[in-house]
């Protein structure tokens, strides 16, 4: 199944709080799609070098310059 999230818009700490919750809440998927643009490399480089989480396995760099694949197991975190 794949999944899609669509950060267009949003600033650094709107996207952290968006991913973060995205990962937290998803555990159907394996891989998610990340939709950051490319116009404006701010969001490109938060989310290809600097984002983080306990569930991330890897990041993916797609053809599409504005979207970037994460690979990420399915841990039951704290709460």
């Amino acid at each position: 199944m794949l999944s899609t999230i669509d950060l267009h818009g949003c600033s650094q700490s709107e996207a952290k709080v968006k991913l973060d919750h995205f990962l937290k809440g998803t555990s159907i998927v394996k891989e998610v799609t990340v939709i950051h643009g490319y116009s404006s490399s701010i969001l490109l480089n938060y989310v290809r070098k600097t984002y983080s989480h306990p569930r991330i396995e890897r990041k993916i760099l797609t053809l599409n310059k504005g979207e970037t694949a994460v690979s990420y197991t399915h841990l039951t975190l704290p709460t």
